[in-house]
Parts: structure tokens; sequence; C-alpha cells
């Protein structure tokens, strides 16, 4: 089949149509109904539930702050998390062929759950460590944890991929849920227990209950006809492009998905005959009147003419008379099974397939990393370092609680009908990196900021976490869009891997931004009163007292 003169490609829906076959792949149709919108409430769910450990870990911030003071435990807390998300990025690229979705979400679930449990129990709630092993097994928990939670979110992107664009947006709304659930459940187990010891404990286990409904959840939605109409297509779909690229492995992979409702077609390339040649010349040839390239023929059968629409190289009398010619199918030719490639080869297509898919979407993966370099640069590292006398140890809370408010608004409205072009986006995302000059003069230096007042934070926080919410959500929401429906599950972890990236960098910077601030204040000045000049009095003849101005 290497030597090739020409190529033709068939419709193999209308041709077993009209032999009166049934089709090899149905139809794809309406999809099943998605009543009462069981699998957007359950992937919401799902994002609220990945981000839970973490989110519950940073709202913690005034037990940590009390527990491990003069320490930088938020912000390293919050490196080690994206470091360990990184690697689990790359560790669930590298694994996306060997394992199901189903299994992958799974490990990552059970992995967050176990590390959550032993941190409530062993860590907050019998605290029969030292300062300095406590330290570090908060710090190994929370990479454990990334590594459980980053496993599920790139899987669910690219799960979500697969199907309708409206379910990654109700992840990424669920994202922001996650966020805003922490905070109000810290507001109140903060409020209804004094000891910090006992209300953070009560958080952790408010966060572990969540997690277990969502994993009985996720199992559920498995099931779900919606889910399973949209992972078969997207199976046929690679399953037709395995066969192509076996046919034709030098032709490039084509990212852009078809028309709706155009039928696929096979690849079939024809070799002409010699122009004389006799029988066993006839039997190695590849041709439609030679049963040879057709498992499925029946026994031989009386010399039959070729259809007119189907033109047969010519082959000579005698080797037609004795070779019988079935009808010819061209499924069977299209469908055998290819040659087992090997491992290098597969990782060479993989690679050449997400750097096909890194061209095609790279605005959306600038925007996205732009999105949360500006955020981890801030938050929650800077946040946490605001002071503030009328507050005190509510005002972390504070600031993250309405950043994490409209973090959830924004991912909202990131569902309106309105089509973000790339260079919006682009600017979007850089006209946001004025936030951190401002958030940090809300901070530094410690013993007098710049920016004074409760407000300004306050008002910068709510600003930071709608445009974190809305640009955060749109290249996500779209970039899956610009591939075709194969290519999917790649282009969601591309982005993935784009957003941990800068999550990363961002986390780093803060670190810079953190020595700007100066050295820790013990005492609240954020109003410093100048002291005024006491004026010692001058004793006099007669017990009468002079006071003396001081120059």
């Amino acid at each position: 089949m290497n030597e090739t003169l020409g190529r033709g490609y068939a419709r193999i829906e209308a041709i077993r149509a009209a032999r009166g076959e049934a089709l090899a792949m149905p139809e794809p149709g309406a999809p099943p109904p998605d009543r009462y919108n069981s699998v957007y409430l359950t992937l919401f769910v799902a994002g609220a539930a990945f981000l839970l450990p973490f989110n519950s870990f940073i709202m913690a911030v005034d037990y940590f702050q009390h527990h491990y003071p003069k320490t930088t435990i938020m912000f390293d807390m919050s490196t080690v998390y994206i470091v360990s998300a990184c690697v689990a990025v790359v560790t669930n690229n590298i694994l996306l062929d060997l394992f199901t979705y189903n299994t992958r979400i799974t490990f990552g679930i059970l992995l967050s759950l176990a590390t959550m449990l032993f941190v409530a129990v062993c860590n907050i709630g019998w605290d029969g460590f030292s300062l300095s092993v406590s330290y570090t097994i908060n710090l190994v928990a929370i990479g454990v944890v990334a590594f459980g939670c980053t496993i599920q979110q790139a899987s669910y992107y690219g799960f979500t991929g697969c199907l309708p664009p409206r379910y990654t947006q109700a992840v990424m709304a669920g994202e922001s849920a996650a966020g805003f659930w922490v905070s109000l459940d810290r507001i109140v187990t903060k409020y209804g227990f004094r000891q910090p010891k006992r209300s953070t404990f009560m958080f952790f286990v408010f966060s572990i209950l969540i997690l277990l409904g969502h994993s009985m959840l996720h199992h559920v939605m498995m099931r779900h006809p919606l889910v399973q109409h949209y992972l078969r297509l997207t199976n046929e779909s690679r399953h037709r492009r395995r066969i192509q690229l076996h046919l034709n492995p030098t032709e490039d992979a084509t990212l852009m998905e078809s028309e709706a409702g155009e039928p696929s077609y096979g690849v079939l390339k024809l070799q002409s005959p010699a122009p004389s040649s006799g029988i066993a010349e006839a039997e190695n040839t590849f041709s439609f009147a030679n049963p040879v390239y057709s498992p499925t023929a029946s026994a031989p059968v009386p010399l039959v003419s070729p259809p007119p629409s189907v033109s047969e190289p010519s082959v000579s009398p005698s080797a037609t008379l004795r070779t019988p010619r079935p009808s010819y199918k061209v499924e069977d030719v299209v469908f055998e099974s290819p040659e087992r490639p090997t491992s290098w080869r597969n990782f060479k297509r993989g690679v050449l397939a997400r750097w096909a898919v890194a061209r095609a979407i790279y605005p959306y993966m600038v925007s996205i990393g732009l999105v949360y370099f500006t955020t981890l640069s801030l938050y929650p590292g800077i946040a946490s370092e605001v002071p503030s006398c009328r507050l005190g140890s509510w005002m972390p809370i504070v600031l993250m609680s309405a950043f994490n408010f409209f973090d959830f608004i924004g991912k909202i409205a990131a569902a309106w009908p309105y089509e973000w072009s790339r260079s919006q986006l682009l600017m979007a995302s850089g006209v946001r990196l004025l936030l951190v000059p401002l958030m940090l003069l809300c901070a530094a230096p410690r013993h007098s900021p710049h920016i004074v007042g409760d407000v300004y934070p306050i008002m910068f926080s709510v600003v930071l976490g709608f445009t974190n919410g809305l640009f955060g959500s749109v290249p996500m929401i779209m970039a899956p869009s610009r591939v075709g429906r194969e290519h999917r599950e790649i282009a969601g972890n591309m982005m993935t891997l784009s957003y941990n990236g800068g999550l990363l960098s961002g986390s780093l910077v803060s670190y810079l931004l953190l020595s700007m601030l100066g050295e820790p204040a013990d005492m609240c000045r954020i109003y410093p009163t100048p002291v005024l000049p006491t004026i010692p009095p001058v004793p006099t003849a007669g017990n009468a007292t002079l006071l003396l101005p001081i120059h």
C-alpha cells in the first residue's frame, strides 16, 4: 500500500446504507436531554470540590498566622501548592492515554480526601507535633492535596472539552463557588467557635463532608446518557483519526472541527495492476475485484460485472475467469487492524499533536497565564499582609472573602453571550497588572502604608476577584472550540498547563513583593500620630512655675 498512484475517499455510511446494511457508527443525532440540569450541577459541585482543599488551607489564614507567628506560612503553602500542581499537570499529560477520565478523577478524589482527614485529625485536632514538624507536615500535606486536586482539575477540563461549552463554564463557576463557600464557612466557624483550634477543626470537617458528597455525585454522573453520548462521539472521532493516520502517516493532523452534519470519510489507497499478469500477479493486486483484500468476502461466486460508478483496473481475461469477484466492501479495507505502533512513535505523535494544538490556541494560553500570574502575585500572600487596626485578624478573611465572592460573580458573567476576540482578552489580561502596585501600596511599608484605610484594599480585592473570574474563564471556555473534537481533551490540558504556569510564576513573584514590605511591625501604626514635644516646667520663686518653649 506504500506504492500509491492515487487516493480515493469513500463515504462509508452512504455505501453501507445503499447496501442495506447497518451503519458501522450511528449518526450522532440529538444528544439526550440533561433533565433537571443534573450533569451541569454535578460539574458545578466538582469544580467546587477539587479546589476545596486548597481554599480550606488558605482561608484558615488566621489560625496559621497565630500558630506560626512571624513566618511566611501563607507564601510557602501557595508556592508548594503551585509547584506540585505543575508536576501533576505534566504527569496528567503523560498518562493521558493510559488511564480513563474516571480512573484519574477517582484517584485525585481519594488522595485529597485522605490528606484532608490526616491534617484535620492529627495536625489540628490532636496537635501533638512540634512547631517545626507541624509546619513541615502542613507543607507536605498541601503538596499532596495539590497533586490530587490538579489531576482532577486537568481531567475534568479534558472531560468537559468533549461536552458542550456550558459544561466547562459549570466547572469554572464551581471553582469560584469553592472560594465563596469556604469564605462563608470560615466566617461562621470563626464567629461560632472562639477557640482558634476548635473553629479550624470544624472548618476542615465541613470541607471533608463536601468531598464525600462530590465523590458519590461524580460516579452517578458518569453513567448519565448525555455523558455517555458525548464520550462515544469523542471515541469514534479518535478512532477515525487513528485509521487515517495509519493509512497516511505523513498527513498532518487536522485540528479544525468539520461542519455539523457532514458524513465521515474513510481513506482508501489504490494501486494500479500490471498491464498483463497471470493468476499469481492478480492475487496480489489491490483492486475492487480481488477478494484477498476483503476479509469478510464469501465463497467464490459467478462473474459479476462491477457497478458503472466504480472504475476497475483492467485484468487479463484468464485471470478474471479464474478469480471470482465478490461484491467489495469499502469498510473492510478502511477498518483493517493497523500495525501496532511503537512507544516512541506514540510519544512523537503525542508531542506533535500537543504542539499543533498549542499553535492553534496560544492567544488563549497567554491570556489565562497572565490572568493567574497577576492573581497569585497578590493572593493570598500580599492580601494576608494588609494591616488593619480596626479589623485586626479579620482583615485577611474580609479581603479573601471579597475576592472569592466577586470571583464567583465574574465566572457567572463569563456565560454572557458575548464573543471576546483574542486581542481583547490579551489586552484585558495586561491591564490587570496595574493591580499589583496598587495592592502593594496598601501593605508597604508595614509600619506606615502609602495607601491607608480599609476601603481601598477591599475595593482592589473586589476588582481583582471579578476580573479573575471573568478573564480566567473566557479563554478556558473558548479554547477547546478552536480545535477538532478529537483534540479537545489535549486543548483542555494545554490550557491547564498554561494556567498552572501563571500560578507558579505569580507565586514566585509574591516573594519579591514580600521583601518590599519591610520588617514585620509589632504594633499597629496605620495612622501614625507624631509625638508632641513636652515642655519641662521651670521652677521660680514663690513656688510658681514658668513654662518655657523648647527650640
